[in-house]
């Protein structure tokens, strides 16, 4: 992820649970770039997330080719705003968008 100022971060996920076309239970957490777990105060980030907290998405077929994505994560929302999290799942969510479009395109 990259934040507004331009500072890189890494994240690396767990997934403890994953029900095809339904949904994925997962940890992330903060990284090295070789996906070494590391303390969010090495990088000057208070993280107020609780440990072994997971972060559950949903996936609910809509029709029509739609899939309704739901994302329960692991703190507050406005936790999760302040400290770039948010900005950070739209920025996987824009990537993951792109590779679906690429996808459909190919079929």
């Amino acid at each position: 992820m990259k934040s507004p100022d331009g500072q890189e971060f890494w994240n690396a996920v767990e997934y403890h649970e994953i029900v095809l076309h339904e949904k994925i239970v997962s940890l992330m957490y903060f990284s090295d770039s070789k996906g070494n777990r590391i303390d969010p105060a090495q990088l000057g980030i208070e993280h107020e997330a609780i440990d072994g907290a997971y972060d559950v998405t949903l996936f609910e077929d809509l029709g029509n080719g739609q899939t309704k994505l739901t994302f329960i994560g692991n703190e507050p929302m406005e936790s999760a705003k302040n400290s770039g999290q948010m900005e950070g799942w739209n920025q996987i969510l824009d990537k993951v968008a792109a590779v679906v479009a690429e996808l459909s395109q190919a079929k």
